[in-house]
C-alpha cells in the first residue's frame, strides 16, 4: 500500500502549482484588509454608532456569549461552533507554514518544544499576503456553502446557487472584508468555473474537466470546505450525504474527492449528534469509512478504496503522510489523513495543530480539515480563546454563524 500511495500521489498535481493568483488583486486585497483591521471609516464596515461590524475592539464581548445561556442546547452549540471555528482557526494557523518544506519550518522555528506563535508567526512570501490571523480561501468557500444551504434561493438547485456564489467570490471575494477578489484559487477549480456553461450546469462542466485530465486529478479543494454541509444538515443524515456529494462534484468529480468529503461529513454528523463514545472513537471511524465505501459502490475502484483506508488507518502517522512532498501536497487523501489525525487526537488543539503544520505542505488546508474535525469532537470551548480573538474578522463570522443558527431554527 505504501508504494501504491506514493505512485498515486506522484501523479497528482501539486496544490502549490495549482494556485492561480493575480498579483495586483492580491496586493489590493491585502492592503484593503489591513485598512479594515485598522478600523477604516467605510460605512459598509461600520454601524452608524462607529462600532466595527467586522472586528472586535479589545474589551468588547463576543456576540456568541448569549448562546451559552441556552442550557438545553449548550452542548450542540459548542460542537457546531467548534466545527466552524476549528475550520477557520486551523486554516489561519496553517497559513503560517503553507507551501513550506519541513526543513524550512525547522529553520524558522528551531525549538520544536515551543508552539509556532499565532498570529505572530514568521511571515513567508506566501503568508505575508494575508492580514495576520486571517483565514484563507478554504474557509471563505466553507462560508459559501453555509450561505448556499441556509439562504432562500427561489427554488434554484443548490449546485447552481453555489456555482454562482463561487464565481462571484472569485471575482470579488468578500468586499465587506476589504477583498478585491478571492485569493488562493486552485487550477482545478479555475478550469471548472471558467468552463463554458458552468453556471447553467456546473456538474457537467466539472465532469468534463475531470475527463479531460484522464480522471487523474484528485485535489483537496472540495474536502477543505465540505464540513459546512454537516454543520447545516446534521439532523438529516441522508441530506448530509446528498448535499456533500453534490457540492463536491460542482468542482471535483473524482470519486476520491467525493469519498474524502463523505468521510469527513459523516464523521462530523455523528459527532454533532453525539452518536459516539469519547473512549472509543475508532468505532465511529470504522463505521464512517465503511459507510462511505458502501455509498460509492462500484464507482470506487479497489485501488482507490485501499488508499482511502491506508490514509485513514489508526496506525498512520504524520510522517507517513509525507505532507510536504512537492508533487503531491494537494492530494485529497493527504488532507483526509490530516483530518482523521485531528479527530483521533487526545491532546490540546494547539499541540495537535502545531505538530501537523510543522510538516509544511498545504498546511492551511490540512489544518482546516484537522481543525474542523477536532472542533466538532471537543467543541468551541476547547479552542484557544486568545487565538480566536486574534482572527481579525471574528465579529463578522460570529454574525454570519448567528444568522445561520436562526435560519436553522436553533435560536
Amino acid at each position: 500500500i505504501n508504494s501504491q500511495a506514493d505512485t498515486r500521489d506522484d501523479s497528482t498535481p501539486s496544490h502549490e502549482q495549482e494556485r492561480v493568483e493575480d498579483d495586483n488583486a492580491t496586493s489590493k486585497h491585502n492592503n484593503a484588509k489591513k485598512e479594515v483591521k485598522k478600523g477604516g471609516s467605510s460605512a459598509s464596515k461600520h454601524h452608524e454608532s462607529g462600532v466595527s461590524a467586522i472586528t472586535y475592539s479589545k474589551d468588547e464581548p463576543d456576540l456568541l456569549e448569549f448562546l451559552w445561556k441556552e442550557t438545553a442546547k449548550e452542548k450542540l452549540f459548542n460542537r457546531l461552533l467548534g466545527c466552524a471555528y476549528g475550520q477557520a482557526l486551523g486554516d489561519a494557523y496553517g497559513l503560517s507554514t503553507e507551501f513550506e518544506t519541513r526543513q524550512n519550518v525547522d529553520y524558522n522555528y528551531p525549538d520544536r518544544s515551543k508552539l509556532i506563535p499565532f498570529p505572530d508567526y514568521v511571515l513567508t512570501g506566501h503568508s505575508r499576503r494575508w492580514t495576520r490571523g486571517d483565514w484563507t480561501d478554504d474557509t471563505d468557500q466553507w462560508i459559501l456553502i453555509l450561505e448556499t444551504l441556509t439562504e432562500t434561493h427561489n427554488d434554484e438547485p443548490n449546485e447552481v446557487v453555489f456555482a454562482k456564489k463561487l464565481k462571484n467570490w472569485i471575482r470579488n471575494g468578500y468586499p465587506m472584508l476589504g477583498d478585491h477578489g478571492g485569493m488562493g484559487l486552485g487550477a482545478n477549480v479555475s478550469q471548472v468555473v471558467h468552463s463554458e456553461g458552468y453556471l447553467l450546469d456546473p456538474l457537467r462542466a466539472s465532469e468534463a474537466v475531470w475527463e479531460r485530465g484522464n480522471r487523474q486529478a484528485a485535489p483537496n479543494g472540495a474536502v477543505m470546505r465540505c464540513s459546512a454541509s454537516a454543520f447545516v444538515h446534521y439532523k438529516d443524515r441522508e441530506k448530509v450525504i446528498s448535499t456533500t456529494m453534490l457540492l463536491c462534484k460542482t468542482t471535483h468529480f473524482d470519486p476520491r474527492c467525493i469519498a474524502s468529503c463523505l468521510a469527513v461529513c459523516l464523521a462530523i454528523t455523528d459527532l454533532l449528534n453525539e452518536n459516539f463514545d469519547q473512549n472509543d472513537i475508532e468505532s465511529l471511524i470504522n463505521r464512517v469509512l465503511q459507510e462511505t465505501i458502501g455509498i460509492l459502490g462500484d464507482s470506487f475502484s479497489q485501488e482507490h478504496r485501499e488508499l482511502f483506508l491506508w490514509h485513514t488507518d489508526k496506525e498512520r502517522t504524520l510522517e507517513d503522510l509525507n505532507l510536504d512532498e512537492p508533487r503531491s501536497i494537494g492530494y485529497t487523501y493527504k488532507c483526509l489523513g490530516s483530518g482523521f489525525y485531528g479527530l483521533r487526537s487526545t491532546r490540546s488543539f494547539e499541540d495537535t495543530l502545531h505538530d501537523l503544520i510543522r510538516y509544511g505542505g498545504d498546511a492551511d488546508t490540512n489544518g482546516a480539515v484537522c481543525g474542523t474535525m477536532y472542533g466538532a469532537r471537543y467543541g468551541y470551548k476547547a479552542l484557544p480563546y486568545p487565538w480566536l480573538r486574534a482572527t481579525p474578522f471574528k465579529k463578522w463570522f460570529d454574525n454570519k454563524l448567528i444568522q445561520c443558527l436562526e435560519q436553522m431554527q436553533l435560536i
